[in-house]
């Protein structure tokens, strides 16, 4: 049987060949998302170890909040004397004060900031030469006074020489440097991407921090002293609220928050992959499902020669196994490709990664056979456990056809899957969060399509009826043909259409989202924002100068301004965001509309929150609020309270009672509104002639800040629709499967339409037809399922701002006319090999 089955498969490889490559598509995916993130884990992990090789133990404020974030972003900066009683301790060789914040620079040759694709523009202090440091000059030297040095790669990316002056953006007013030198970390060019900008001390603790402050402390022991034993020592002389940790344990915070990111990245990518696998399986199971009809003699005569029916499925199997092996193996090396294209990606939107190979851990291989070939195996399990049900006499009849099971059992099947799909797709996006939610709203999701493709054969003979009734009227007898050959077997109709409308299903749901998102947005902003003009830096998250704000008041024509500030902090044992600003302009320009108490009251002490968080709380308008910032808890009194905001949030603080427990003085956003009386182009021309001395910051009007969250919503379904391109490219090999060996199961039929005067175009025009007629049934199933899961994401995520649903027509009604042009695609090489034939041969098959 073995010696049977290899020579099947080499008999069929161009039947094969197309289920093959679903297998690579999706384990390509899959292996290239684990290559990435493996590679760039170990990239960074190298990065920061090297960083940190010099560093015993680093010192630093204790962050309340988050211990986790507390070595990133420290809550409040140490006193500088702290670094004289540091260095005093025994076994300490060397003890580095850090200043660290945030700093961009001007390109003089293009007049704006250097785009980074979202990585941070960091300014520190420069440390090279001390026994802590990992830094080294690339070329020039190190700064003095009003000079700095810059990390090699940012300054070939900015074309910067030696000698330049250039602008440099920090929290106070832009002041022009001189450039004296590049630098490496530990040996690379790049530090992930980021902007490092390093002055003198002096310089950086004024122009980042406050004179005599410091960030952190870096130290390194004697030798011979360990790591632990030196943070101990040093922990003894720290004063409450600082501690000290080893410089393992540094590096390993900074690798991990990297981690973080990274693993977010990689499970949004694995998903797509999941959906590519997910569509493969389709494929498989429809192209095993026509070769066993195909092959039903064949097989029965294996049973007659004395073959048992535990053998015959096995043969049927191992096929698949053999294929999925063969794709797995493919994919491995194609995922390898992927994983430097998708390197080449980011790269490609500005984060500069340190060099390295790529990483192949023993996990990746393992899983890629695990995709590729046990889900081959599951697809075709069916198939073959049909294969092995035939009797063999009656099998080895002509006229014998596999026996179907009743579309009623299908239909109650695919309803209860849909059923329960639906209900835990629900209930996931709405009541579960974290990764129990996602994996409750995958599983649900994975059941509704299983559930329509289940009840999709109930669906298949009236809709393609349906869709090809203009056929016969703009065709003549070849639609005719062309629509009655995708009725014929509504079950492969079906499965081939099941497979696309996975694709554009998921294509249509994010399009629903995607429209809703951009309407919610319009009504927020006419409803939930009070402000004309809004400022906000040009990158990703990157804070700016407070001094914009403070240049702005008292501006002709302008009524109200107020940079916002937010951070982390905790509330009755839960962390939430508090957003903070000009206690008087705030409630104003983000219209909040009072419940109890008086908003107008926020200031120094006091607290503002939304009616619905206080009624949960169980919190009183007077009450004391007990808060936990990054430098330890607090009380504040509740002064007032709002009806719920999704601009807003829960929680508002003044910002002068925000600067008391934080570390960041940098605004993210800074908001206009202007008189009454006042000519809105004259206003313009102030606020930009104030923003114009800050090229990381854009100013933008009502209509404007629209169009940006608009495009930002663009730019994230553009990403989403690439990824699912792939899952869309499988289907098409579906059909283009189904096509081929319908072709061949047509054979004998195809020479007779020939015969009796069919010409080879028309042979063609029927074989499109019949494709156009199927992949517009997958793309309507497509567009009803998503629309459905369109409207559940768009309900979920009413709390996140999303209160608008918005059905995007031309969108979906372009996405079933995509799935019409699909099916031409799709069908142009079965066509051409039906077309072929010849004529005395095609008859003379049986």
């Amino acid at each position: 049987m073995l010696r049977t089955t290899l020579k099947n498969l080499l008999a069929r490889k161009l039947r094969l060949l197309l289920s093959a490559l679903a297998v690579v598509a999706g384990v390509s995916f899959v292996t290239g998302t684990l290559v990435l993130t493996d590679t760039l884990n170990q990239t960074f992990d190298t990065l920061f170890a090297n960083a940190t090789k010099n560093v015993s133990v680093a010192v630093r404020t204790i962050n309340a909040v988050d211990d986790s974030s507390a070595g990133n972003s420290p809550s409040r900066p140490l006193p500088s004397s702290l670094l004289d009683v540091v260095k005093g301790v025994p076994g300490v060789r060397a003890a580095v004060g850090d200043v660290d914040g945030t700093a961009v620079f001007v390109n003089p040759r293009t007049g704006k900031v250097l785009d980074t694709g979202g990585a941070p523009g960091i300014g520190t202090n420069w440390d090279g030469g001390t026994a802590v440091s990992a830094v080294e000059i690339a070329a020039g030297r190190a700064p003095h006074g009003q000079e700095f040095v810059i990390d090699k790669s940012s300054a070939d990316k900015a074309d910067l020489l030696i000698g330049d002056r250039v602008t440099v953006l920090t929290k106070g007013a832009p002041a022009a440097y001189t450039l004296v030198g590049t630098f490496r970390l530990a040996g690379q060019d790049s530090v992930g991407g980021a902007t490092v900008i390093a002055f003198d001390t002096a310089t950086a603790q004024r122009v980042l921090l406050a004179p005599d402050e410091f960030t952190s402390i870096r130290i390194a022991a004697v030798d011979g002293l360990s790591q632990t034993d030196l943070r101990d020592r040093i922990s003894g002389v720290l004063p409450a609220g600082v501690e000290a940790i080893t410089g393992k344990q540094l590096a390993d915070e900074n690798a991990n928050a990297v981690q973080k990111a990274i693993g977010g990245f990689s499970t949004f990518l694995l998903i797509f992959a999941g959906i590519s696998v997910f569509v493969g399986a389709f494929i498989i199971f429809n192209t095993f499902t026509m070769l066993v009809a195909q092959r039903v003699r064949e097989l029965a005569l294996l049973r007659a020669l004395g073959a048992s029916r535990r053998q015959v499925q096995l043969a049927v199997q191992l096929e698949a196994g053999v294929v999925g092996f063969v794709g797995a193996t493919v994919g491995l090396v194609f995922g390898a490709g992927l994983a430097v294209l998708l390197r080449l990606a980011v790269a490609a939107f500005g984060v500069s990664l340190p060099g390295g190979g790529l990483v192949f851990r023993p996990r990746t291989i393992i899983v890629a056979y695990a995709v590729g070939v046990v889900v081959t195996a599951v697809a075709a399990f069916i198939p073959a456990r049909k294969a092995a049900s035939v009797p063999p006499v009656a099998a080895m009849r002509e006229s014998f056809v596999l026996p179907a099971r009743s579309l009623r059992s299908r239909g109650i099947a695919g309803g209860a899957l849909a059923g329960i799909g639906a209900l835990l797709l629900v209930y996931g996006l709405a009541a579960v969060t974290g990764k129990s939610g996602a994996a409750v709203v995958g599983i649900g999701a994975g059941l509704c399509f299983l559930g329509i493709a289940t009840l999709s054969p109930l669906l298949a003979r009236p809709i393609t009826r349906f869709i090809g009734s203009p056929l016969p009227v703009l065709f003549g007898a070849t639609g005719r043909l062309g629509r009655e050959n995708a009725m014929r077997n509504p079950r492969r109709s079906a499965s081939t259409a099941s497979a696309l409308m996975i694709g554009l299903a998921l294509v249509s749901a994010f399009a629903v989202l995607g429209a809703s998102i951009k309407d919610s947005v319009k009504e927020t902003v006419s409803n939930s924002l009070g402000a004309d003009f809004y400022l906000a830096g040009s990158g990703f998250g990157q804070g700016f100068s407070p001094d914009i704000a403070q240049s702005l008041r008292g501006k002709p024509g302008i009524e109200l301004v107020t940079g916002l500030r937010s951070d982390v902090a905790q509330i009755k044992g839960k962390k939430g965001t508090i957003l903070a600003g000009d206690p008087v302009a705030l409630p104003q320009l983000l219209a909040l509309r009072q419940v109890n108490g008086d908003i107008a009251k926020l200031g120094n002490g006091t607290i503002i929150m939304d009616s619905d968080t206080v009624t949960a709380d169980g919190f009183v308008v007077g009450q004391p609020v007990p808060v936990v910032f990054p430098d330890g808890p607090t009380t504040l009194t509740l002064a007032g309270t709002y009806k719920k905001s999704q601009v807003a949030g829960k929680y508002l603080v003044a910002l002068s009672e925000f600067s008391r427990h934080y570390n960041s003085d940098l605004d993210i956003f800074v908001m206009v509104r202007i008189a009454s009386n006042a000519n809105i182009a004259d206003v313009r021309k102030e606020i930009d002639s104030v923003a114009k001395a800050y090229p990381n910051v854009q100013v933008r009007d009502q209509s404007e800040f629209v169009r940006q969250q608009e495009k930002q919503v663009d730019q994230f379904l553009g990403l989403v629709y690439v990824l699912l391109a792939l899952a869309v490219v499988i289907a098409l090999f579906g059909i283009v499967n189904t096509l081929a060996l319908s072709v061949i199961e047509r054979t004998r039929e195809i020479g007779l339409l020939r015969a009796v005067g069919m010409s080879r175009r028309q042979l063609r025009t029927m074989v499109r037809l019949e494709a156009v007629v199927i992949a517009v049934f997958g793309a309507l199933l497509g567009v009803v399922v998503g629309s459905f899961f369109g409207w559940a994401l768009t309900r979920a995520l009413k709390d996140q701002g999303i209160n608008t649903f918005a059905y995007p027509l031309w969108t979906v009604v372009f996405v079933v006319i995509m799935g019409g042009l699909l099916g031409v695609l799709a069908a142009i090489f079965p066509a051409r090999r039906a077309a072929k034939m010849d004529i005395l041969r095609a008859i003379a098959t049986t």
